[in-house]
């Protein structure tokens, strides 16, 4: 609201100085004309620069909150849209801080039967069934994986659920046959 008074005060000013300038265009060089001029002008600066630098710094708060790091719960939802917040626990989390250079966003989590089966009905997820012994075959895409991301640790077999979006981004979730200790890769290049 002040930037849309102080805008609309710089228009009356600009147009006040150019029809004072238009009828008194003889008179110019008189003394009194000059330091109106001069101070118009420097009102016209300030205003300007004012209103400037507050959308300036406006944009410079917007990309900092955006640039932010993001909470893990706060992904969660962003990927599975509505969770059951009461069954969710984050054990670790690594998100994709700057796109195309970071490959994916990891997560560790826990969660209740309902809520896995929600996450399974919310996409067409391709199912496959591994035995642990099969572990270098299924994590042989996941080589920029944290430490901790680890799905080999779920027991002796577990599902994977896959979905490609398109070329670049593909969704693979990691679960035991408990259903409550969840791997998730969500990969966009």
């Amino acid at each position: 609201m002040a930037d849309t008074i102080l805008l609309l005060l710089l228009l009356f000013t600009l147009c006040l100085f150019l029809l004072y300038a238009f009828y008194k265009r003889i008179k110019l060089t008189n003394k009194k004309n000059l330091l109106f001029i001069g101070i118009s002008i420097i009102l016209i600066v300030l205003l300007l620069f004012y209103t400037g630098t507050g959308k300036i710094r406006s944009d410079i708060a917007t990309a900092i909150k955006r640039s932010a790091p993001k909470k893990a719960e706060e992904v969660y939802r962003l990927l599975f849209k509505n969770p059951t917040d009461s069954c969710i626990t984050v054990i670790n989390f690594k998100d994709q801080v700057i796109p195309k250079i970071d490959c994916c966003i990891w997560m560790e989590v826990r969660v209740c039967s309902t809520e896995l089966n929600r996450i399974r009905n919310l996409k067409k997820y391709k199912e496959t069934k591994w035995n642990i012994a099969d572990a270098v075959i299924f994590l042989k895409p996941f080589e920029e994986r944290p430490e901790w991301w680890a799905p080999q640790t779920l027991g002796d077999s577990m599902i994977e659920l896959h979905i490609k979006f398109n070329q670049d981004k593909e969704q693979t979730l990691f679960f035991g046959r408990d259903s409550s200790h969840v791997f998730i890769c969500d990969q966009a290049l």
